[in-house]
Formats: structure tokens, sequence, C-alpha cells
């Protein structure tokens, strides 16, 4: 009867795991697009609305607008990697291919910008 009950909680937990990603896209900070295109970085996704992701280089994240904590590699005369605040709507079942573009290679500061999107094929919006 035990094994009956706990087989229960689990297939019920793996279901909602399933409903709980149906609709997320996916944030990508590490592909390297910038070969052609001068001053354009990876970035990592560091938190989404105050909420700090597992180091991961595929974040998750459900559709809407959101706040992404993001990290650039430091310019060339700076030691730290850059960060900022970054306001960001994220549309359903979507692949978002993000990079840090710098005016040029002496400034911390930066822009976040979409190089890509994809629609993913392994999900379906509802």
């Amino acid at each position: 009867m035990k094994r009956i009950a706990v087989l229960g909680v689990l297939l019920l937990a793996g279901l909602t795991g399933c409903a709980s990603v149906r609709n997320t896209s996916l944030l990508d900070g590490s592909r390297t697009f910038g070969r052609t295109e001068l001053h354009t970085y990876p970035v990592r996704v560091l938190a989404i609305d105050g909420q700090y992701t597992i180091d991961d280089p595929l974040v998750r994240v459900e559709p809407g607008a959101h706040v992404l904590r993001v990290s650039a590699p430091p310019a060339v005369i700076f030691t730290q990697p850059a960060e900022r605040d970054v306001p960001f709507t994220v549309q359903a079942c979507k692949r978002y291919y993000l990079v840090a573009k710098r005016d040029n290679p002496y400034k911390q500061d930066f822009e976040l910008v979409v190089q890509q999107v994809e629609t993913r094929t392994d999900c379906h919006s509802s």
C-alpha cells in the first residue's frame, strides 16, 4: 500500500514538473556569435526578478516582463566583470541568444543585445 502511495506522489510530481515547463523560454548567453560583429561578448544571466539562477548556460524563464541581472566579461583595462539590471520581455517557447555589446573594448558599460531568437520545437504554448 505504501508503494502505491509513493508511486502516486512521484507520478504527480513528474506531471506537475512537465506542466511547469510547458511555456518556458531559454536565455542563452554562452553562444559565440560575435566573431564577425565587433565588440560583442558572451553574457551570463545571474538573476531573474531578483532570484539568482543556478550556474547554467541555459536559463529557463516563464513568459512575461522580467528584470534580468546579467554579467559580461571585464573590458580590456578592468579586472572585474560588468553587471547590469536590464528589463526584458520574454515570449513563450523561444530561445534567446544574448550578447553584451560595447562601443569599444575599453568601456566597461555594455548594452544587452538579442542576436537571435529561435522557436523551441520541444515546447508547446497554451
